[in-house]
């Protein structure tokens, strides 16, 4: 089971979550926070509301075996099963069950190792250690499912049971390249033609970092999960893309994911 690990370079990474090492990006960010100055997001100010309900995922490899990737772009370091590495990526997670379920998007599980931030109170950073439930393959799919037990104050999402083109959502990212929150509307909803996925395109701009963040309707459901970032044609626009979650697949997964697992130790 997934064990809590003391982080030896996450200082770095609590670094570039306060500053965020992106101004162009930032200030684009804050400007699009101007839609939802002063007000509630699920019944909470946004900050409490994303700190309770997403954090960063990072991901790393073996220093030893990829030690060229390590190189290319390192944020920090971390132990990892006995070993050392240095993060590659980072990513965002939600919560959507309380046993310790999350949801990512499928290409932030690709550098190896995946670690859950814990944002724990007694002043000591941790991250547990996250096994890949599931990850899918197929074209446009870029989610997955991980398990972690939620670390204390963070609690799990519910998904809208529809798109609502037009709404404000408000994205959580995972801080470590630029500021965490933005805000935007929901301009388009597509979908497969066999009604398996469904994308949802916003506005929210969005930064390296915040893939696999979810995007909030300000009821506090969950619009989706962010996978892609990207302009409009004209490009002077922001274009996002999140992946609607459908959920009867993903609590199938969970339930024979616990009931295999949950005896373990």
């Amino acid at each position: 089971m997934p064990r809590a690990i003391e982080c030896v370079g996450i200082p770095l990474l609590l670094a570039l979550t306060i500053g965020g090492c992106s101004a162009g990006t930032d200030s684009r960010k804050h400007v699009s926070m101007t839609l939802v100055d002063d007000k509630l997001v699920g019944g909470s100010p946004l900050p409490q509301f994303a700190s309770a309900h997403c954090t960063a995922l990072l991901t790393g490899t073996d220093e030893v075996e990829h030690l060229h990737l390590a190189r290319s772009g390192v944020q920090g370091v971390f132990r990892l099963n006995g070993q050392v590495c240095r993060t590659i990526g980072g990513c965002a997670a939600v919560p959507i069950d309380a046993r310790g379920y999350w949801l990512t998007a499928s290409h932030c599980t690709d550098s190896g190792g995946v670690l859950i931030y814990d944002p724990s109170t007694d002043g000591r950073e941790r991250t547990l250690s996250a096994r890949v439930v599931w990850r899918s393959t197929a074209p446009g799919n870029d989610l997955a499912l991980l398990y972690a037990p939620l670390p204390v104050g963070i609690s799990p999402v519910d998904v809208a049971p529809t798109a609502r083109v037009g709404e404000t959502v408000v994205c959580v990212g995972s801080g470590i390249k630029s500021t965490r929150l933005s805000a935007g509307h929901v301009v388009g909803v597509g979908g497969s033609t066999d009604g398996s996925l469904k994308w949802v395109e916003h506005d929210a701009p969005l930064a390296p970092g915040d893939s696999g963040g979810p995007a909030f309707y300000m009821d506090g459901l969950l619009a989706g999960i962010n996978i892609e970032a990207g302009r409009s044609l004209a490009g002077d626009v922001s274009r996002a893309t999140s992946l609607a979650p459908d959920m009867r697949e993903i609590n199938a997964r969970i339930e024979a994911d616990w009931t295999s697992h949950a005896a373990s130790p």
